[in-house]
């Protein structure tokens, strides 16, 4: 058991070390860390409760007793009842932990784990009402408890292609091959312009007039996943804009920036989107 939850922790450990890695993301990597950590624990924590009820059902035989200080029994006793070993709830921790994910990433990976957690959970009250019918149908003899349900393979392979392939798209790790254009010729610096498409910025160059507020025109043409754009000097955050998910257009009042200090650009959702600013008098 110990052995399963090295496994189901490492999964997530790993998806921490491709986005500090790959995708430049120490903030998401934090947080599959986490998550990671958590989902090894609780899956450690299930099994241990697991193996120790069934040794805890490991009781002698029942005899009957006549002996002089007390009567004859007459039928056998009603026993202890404990459902064997289920997979639901590890499958509901998991499905929670993606559910969770997703709220603080975007609504595919929300979608998914709330997926996940009503398939297991409806798994769970499935293999509930079988027990309480062996119950049920045993009165007080010996319980014959029904073997819970299995998630099927193929069920299993499609939730891991889908969380992995939402990881990967995120992470933006196959988007990187063509270099970004540095900027459009003849751009106006009081109006700039900028488009995110398949998790990248189309230039990773912006001309800005220097010394005055100016208006920025971003499009969003990733559906359903959200960008923004802000301004670091150093490593300082001068301007974030609200995150929006694609497909849509947003227009950010940029504050005066000064001339005699170096900017540069990013998303905060995906920081390994990113560029450099060019001040123009």
């Amino acid at each position: 058991m110990f052995g399963l939850s090295l496994v189901i922790g490492g999964i997530f450990e790993a998806a921490a070390l491709v986005f500090f890695i790959a995708a430049d993301d120490p903030h998401m990597a934090f947080m599959l860390a986490i998550t990671g950590f958590a989902m090894g624990l609780m899956t450690y924590i299930l099994g241990y409760a697991q193996e120790t009820a069934v040794n805890h059902a490991d009781l002698p035989a029942w005899k009957k007793f006549s002996g002089k200080h007390s009567p004859v029994a007459k039928s056998a006793p009603a026993g202890i009842h404990l459902p064997p070993p289920s997979i639901m709830p590890i499958a509901i921790c998991a499905g929670a932990a993606v559910m969770f994910f997703g709220l603080a990433v975007n609504l595919p990976f929300f979608t998914l784990g709330t997926i996940m957690l009503g398939i297991a959970m409806i798994g769970w009250l499935i293999d509930s009402r079988r027990e309480w019918k062996a119950v049920a149908t045993a009165g007080k003899g010996a319980i014959k408890n029904p073997a819970p349900l299995r998630p099927s393979r193929r069920l299993v392979d499609v939730l891991l292609i889908a969380f992995f392939s939402l990881l990967i798209g995120q992470s933006a790790i196959f988007a990187g091959g063509a270099k970004a254009d540095p900027g459009p010729a003849g751009a106006d610096p009081e109006a700039p312009e900028i488009v995110a498409a398949s998790v990248k910025f189309d230039h990773d160059k912006l001309v800005i007039k220097a010394g005055r507020e100016v208006t920025l025109t971003m499009t969003n043409n990733d559906s359903g996943i959200p960008h923004n754009l802000a301004i670091l000097e150093g490593g300082t955050s001068v301007f974030s804009g609200e995150q929006f998910a694609g497909i849509a257009t947003e227009e950010y009042t940029i504050p005066a920036l000064d001339a005699a200090k170096t900017y540069t650009f990013r998303c905060d959702v995906h920081p390994n989107m990113k560029g450099t600013i060019e001040l123009v008098p």
